[in-house]
This record gives structure tokens, sequence and C-alpha cells, in this order.
């Protein structure tokens, strides 16, 4: 029996608000090492959470969603709290639908996902934080990007349970950055890429809507934890894979690049 696999996901920019857990508690997350550093990334976010000018700045946002995500980034630590994917609400996550996983698929996704973020480096889905407002690839005061502060540690964290596990690489570029695969020994690493082809032939990647189209592939994924946990099984897996958007494994555009397969799903217009 393969070991469950890893699939790496970011965030979501959008964040349900409140909450009915308990106030945050960084020792009951998932990868205790990484509090450390979690301390220190929130005690700068809050410091910076009480100046509109750099807030503005370092956020992305400005108006009442400024004003609101200020709000939340100082109260951190006595806000109340939701599981992680309940918390992250994009276009993935509602793809993903959750709610809608077998028993089973709900226990791998749990044990398998792993949710980058720029304030807490990583998640598991079940562990409960906070709303709050800061990217992977922003930039804190005086100092590096969220990637760049959390690459090391969250590099370390990964490699100290990758051995002998596939891991499922759908990271964009911003969260991809936070880690160094390098560095972390697996079985095999699969990345991902959407392709629409033309009627004139001409390849186009999918950008706007790779999140959404991802998230039928994780249900597929967590659905499927035992092929998708061997590099024996895991393209045959993707090949039986239908996805509900039409889009199709096309093997013979399959390369290993950095270390990784890339696998190509296409749809034509």
């Amino acid at each position: 029996m393969s070991p469950a696999p890893l699939i790496l996901l970011p965030p979501s920019e959008g964040k349900a608000s409140g909450g009915d857990g308990p106030p945050l508690d960084l020792d009951s997350l998932s990868f205790e090492e990484l509090n450390p550093t979690r301390e220190r990334v929130a005690k700068i976010l809050g410091q910076v959470s009480e100046r509109p000018r750099t807030s503005q700045k370092l956020l992305g946002v400005k108006g009442t969603a400024l004003a609101k995500a200020m709000a939340e980034n100082v109260a951190i630590s006595g806000s109340a709290t939701l599981p992680a994917i309940e918390r992250y609400t994009g276009v993935m996550y509602d793809a993903i639908d959750y709610q809608s996983l077998g028993v089973e698929a709900k226990e791998c996704f749990g044990q398998s996902t792993i949710i980058m973020s720029g304030l807490f480096g990583m998640v598991r889905p079940y562990d409960m934080i906070p709303a709050y407002k800061l990217k992977m690839g922003g930039k804190l005061p005086r100092g590096k990007t969220c990637s760049a502060i959390w690459k090391p540690v969250i590099t370390k964290s990964l490699a100290a349970i990758s051995q002998d596990r596939v891991i499922w690489d759908l990271l964009p570029n911003e969260h991809g950055a936070a880690w160094n695969p390098a560095a972390v020994k697996s079985s095999a690493r699969y990345t991902v890429k959407f392709l629409n082809r033309t009627p004139d032939g001409e390849l186009k990647t999918v950008n706007h809507w790779s999140k959404l189209l991802k998230g039928a592939l994780v249900c597929h994924l967590v659905s499927n934890p035992e092929p998708a946990g061997s590099p024996a099984s895991a393209l045959k897996l993707i090949a039986d894979f239908t996805h509900p958007e039409g889009y199709e494994f096309r093997p013979e555009m399959t390369i290993e690049t950095n270390g990784a397969t890339e696998i190509i799903l296409l749809k034509d217009d």
C-alpha cells in the first residue's frame, strides 16, 4: 500500500470572516516547528496593520477592504477561528467543495493537503485559524518577502515528511517560491498545466481559471489516494480522469523539468 500523497495548495485571496472556534493557539497548529517564525511574522503584521499607509503598500488594497484587513490583522491573536478549509473561500476551494466529498476522500484530504500561507507558513485543512490578510509575496517593512522568510523552514519541514511520498505541487509561482523542491526528497513530484488549443493550433496556458480547474483535479486525487500516492499508477490515474471542463491528459506533451514531471491537460477550443 502506497503512502498518502502530499498535495500542496495555495490559500485563497478571499477568506471567510468571523468564526466560532477559540482564539488562535499556535501550539494547536500542524508543523509546530514553524511557530517561532509564525510568532515573528504575526507580530510584524500586527504592528504594520496599525499604520494605514504602510498597510496599503503591504496588503495591496485600499478603502473599506484595507480597513477590514487592518482590523483583522491587528486582532489575529484574539479573534475567533475556523478550520482552514472553511476559512479559505476562493474559486479553487469552491470547486473542491469539501462538504460534498465522501468520508474516505475527506480523510485523505485532511491527511494529504498542505496549504501554504504568508502568515502561518503551512497549515492543514483542519487547523483552526483566524481571518487575516497577508500574501506570500508581500514584503514586510525593512525585510524580505514572506516567501523568502518561510523558504528555509518550510523546506526543512517538508523534507521531514516527504520521503517515499508523491508530491502533487499545485502551487502558483508566488507560493512555489516559499520552498526548495531540490532539497525535498520524494518518490515523485508532479506539476500540472492546463492548456487551450485555439482553432489555428496555438497553445495558450490557462491562467485566470487555473485555480478553478485545479479544484476538480484535487477532488480526483483525494478520491483515489492509493494510485495518487504511487509513481507507478499516478499517470494512469490522470489518464482516466474526466475533467468536468473537458481537459484531457496528453502524455506525449509530458516533460521532466526541474526534477518534476509536468502534466499537461489540454482542451481544444
